[in-house]
């Protein structure tokens, strides 16, 4: 053949109770398994009936089985790229078969964060942006990212995954902050290390994502701070109010501790002034007014009389 057409390799699972094969993307299947028994699996080179010498090739290496048609053995977790050939070692197709075990728990390839979700979204804001990541096992060297879809309202967003593939960002051209949202965003993420595939799943709407970045100081007199929203928080402000966090921390002590002599308050203000004569650390952080969902992280000053360093 002149032109070589590469076909999604059809593959038929011999049927047992314990497995299931579907598609993931073309050329690459995934093979759910209950357990880790072997399994047979029928591997289809594609519309090359005229070529009766085909040979295969797992991972690499050559295998015995020879033909458009074969079937090949899966141990436990032990799946493989298979790839189909002419005699000249010419390449026709390949297929990708990784091993899902459904009934297994989650976790080994991704590890959970402090909320306990292997995967963690952000919106900066209201513009329909927003950014989620994972955090990959430190063991899994030999890791990818599969697929990773969002979705809402059966409408595929944009999405981009991110350079070291710890994340991806993606943004709903149709989202309307000025209405409420009435469906929420699908998302599912397909991982793999070797030839172990995990999946995950997550939906949530952006008001239960957003999180301010953190505040910026912009007038800083004595024991007098202003600061203003987020460059990158939603504006105008009267319809996307935040609402803010201020806490005045003994020297030395980072913004998080919550002794008796922490002065902390809440107020919808952008300015605060600090009635004390000792040396201290000037917190703040920014919520949401209106979901009081995630604050941001902390911006904070460290204060010293006649004397201030700053921090953001």
């Amino acid at each position: 053949m002149n032109k070589i057409i590469f076909l999604i390799l059809q593959s038929v699972l011999q049927f047992a109770s314990s497995t299931s094969l579907r598609v993931i993307k073309p050329n690459v299947l995934a093979l759910e398994v209950k357990d880790l028994s072997s399994s047979q699996v029928s591997l289809h080179c594609g519309e090359q009936d005229e070529l009766e010498d085909i040979h295969w090739e797992r991972n690499g290496e050559s295998i015995p089985e020879r033909g458009n048609h074969i079937t090949v053995t899966i141990d436990g977790l032990r799946g493989g790229n298979f790839t189909c050939h002419k005699p000249n070692g010419e390449l026709l197709n390949y297929t990708l078969l990784l091993v899902h075990p459904v009934q297994f728990p989650r976790g080994g390839i991704l590890t959970q964060s402090d909320d306990r979700e292997f995967v963690t979204c952000i919106a900066k804001n209201y513009s329909g942006h927003f950014h989620c990541f994972w955090k990959w096992h430190r063991e899994r060297s030999e890791r990818a990212v599969v697929y990773f879809s969002a979705i809402r309202n059966s409408i595929v967003l944009n999405c981009t995954v991110d350079a070291d593939i710890s994340g991806v960002t993606c943004i709903d051209m149709d989202y309307c902050p000025y209405s409420e949202e009435s469906r929420s965003i699908s998302l599912t993420l397909l991982v793999r290390n070797l030839y172990r595939l995990e999946e995950h799943h997550r939906s949530f709407l952006i008001t239960d994502i957003v999180q301010p970045d953190k505040v910026t100081f912009n007038k800083i007199k004595d024991d007098v701070f202003e600061w203003h929203p987020p460059e990158t928080w939603s504006f105008p402000c009267s319809f996307f109010p935040l609402s803010y966090e201020v806490k005045v921390i003994p020297h030395n002590h980072s913004c998080n501790f919550n002794g008796n002599r922490v002065d902390q308050h809440e107020t919808n203000e952008t300015h605060y002034t600090v009635n004390t004569r000792k040396s201290y650390i000037f917190c703040v952080r920014a919520q949401d007014l209106f979901t009081k969902r995630a604050w941001s992280d902390w911006s904070h000053l460290h204060q010293k009389k006649h004397r201030h360093r700053l921090d953001q």
